[in-house]
């Protein structure tokens, strides 16, 4: 190589080498002071949920067996109580809530210190949980910040499960199932109790229809069980473990349960088949034993073809119902919503967007060609995030028929 070749070379690596320095040394004097900042923030925050607080000292919780999302536990020096600092998933991963616990059990307030989400709607949770004991734990869910929402519910939850482990306490099995139901079925949208009877502890119904949790008594131990709109359960012990086929007493009751509470779909859905797919004949109600947002599933016929159906509710800005139709040869035919883009939404976007091309831009997907990226719109990430969680789950819908009829 020439001179005059290696020594831009040289010059760009040098700068390079300087650039990474600078920045290097720009991280090591800043990461402090944010770290700094935190922890002020977090010390601040200690007197502001636990009022009566006079001194805290920090406990090592390495060997606790705390939630995992239990960060850090500060202990009042004189017994008023705990503060416990959680982190949370809300619209988006980060957030950070401090939760004060009296030593009695019950919440002395909550703050959100830190958050990555944009509706700014912490504030208004802030210190909404204050007398709730883990024995009466209620959610608070604003309208507008579903997911915000339940990210602090989780947050404060765990403060609340964190305090009766601090205190030698032990768990109840009905709390850690039901705290199970985020994994094992986050397609229940804010869960609220309804009325239960007979070995059902506790019975909770989805926001957006999509199915039933129970806690369930059989012997003297307890599981949970998740039944979906068409009435397929599906049964957990408190380790998690999928314990179905072992316990038909179980299946039966939460499935009677389910039925006789579960908002049927069938009706709705026929009707918007009849006006998406014109002339469509022999619509029937099919079950499927997927565990997602799909509320109603069903068959049909057009031109001599056989179609299936797919009815979604999933979380949006708003409630979003989609409706997908998928051939036998598993592309998407057409797909549709009641209501696309809602005017509340943080952008306007009804003007924007030709509603009708973005539809159109879904048919023909398949379940292994379909990644997400036609169903995002900037300005209208909540909205857009809804119909891709829609047509995810209506595939898995369709991926299950498949395989039940080559059985």
């Amino acid at each position: 190589m020439k001179a005059d070749k290696i020594k831009p070379t040289i010059v760009l690596g040098a700068i390079c080498t300087i650039v990474a320095i600078l920045l290097s040394s720009v991280n090591l004097i800043t990461g402090p002071i944010i770290e700094e900042r935190r922890n002020n923030s977090a010390n601040e925050a200690l007197i502001v949920v636990l009022p009566e607080g006079k001194g805290f000292e920090k406990l090592d919780i390495s060997a606790l067996g705390l939630p995992e999302s239990i960060t850090d536990v500060y202990k009042e020096t004189s017994g008023k109580g705990y503060v416990f600092r959680a982190t949370a998933n809300g619209y988006k991963p980060g957030m950070i809530v401090m939760c004060g616990i009296d030593a009695e059990g019950k919440i002395t307030g909550s703050k959100c210190l830190e958050t990555q989400d944009t509706y700014n709607k912490e504030p208004q949770l802030d210190n909404s949980y204050n007398g709730q004991s883990i024995s009466n734990f209620t959610p608070n869910m604003l309208s507008g910040a579903t997911m915000t929402s339940s990210g602090y519910r989780d947050a404060v939850n765990a403060a609340l499960q964190a305090f009766v482990l601090v205190t030698g306490g032990k768990l109840d099995p009905s709390i850690e199932l039901e705290g199970m139901i985020p994994t094992v079925a986050p397609h229940l949208v804010n869960p609220t109790v309804v009325e239960a009877s007979g070995n059902i502890k506790k019975a909770l119904k989805a926001a957006n229809d999509s199915g039933f949790a129970y806690v369930i008594s059989s012997g003297e131990e307890s599981y949970l069980a998740i039944v979906n709109p068409m009435g397929a359960c599906k049964v957990y012990d408190v380790e998690g473990t999928d314990v179905t086929a072992s316990h038909e007493d179980i299946v039966a009751e939460a499935k009677t349960h389910a039925a006789a509470n579960q908002k049927d779909y069938f009706d709705a859905f026929q009707k918007k088949l009849e006006r998406m797919m014109k002339g469509a004949t022999e619509i029937e109600a099919i079950s499927v034993d997927t565990f997602n947002t799909v509320v109603s599933a069903v068959s049909f016929k057009l031109d001599g073809a056989v179609y299936y159906g797919f009815y979604s509710r999933s979380n949006g800005y708003k409630m979003m119902d989609v409706y997908v139709v998928i051939d036998e040869a598993g592309a998407i035919a057409k797909i549709d919503a009641k209501s696309l883009f809602f005017d509340e939404d943080y952008f306007h976007v009804d003007d924007e967007v030709d509603a009708s091309a973005y539809k159109d831009s879904f048919t023909g997907l398949t379940g292994d060609t379909f990644a997400g990226e036609n169903a995002m719109i900037s300005g209208a990430t909540m909205t857009s995030d809804a119909m891709k969680q829609s047509t995810k789950d209506a595939f898995e819908a369709f991926e299950s028929i498949q395989k039940g009829e080559e059985q």
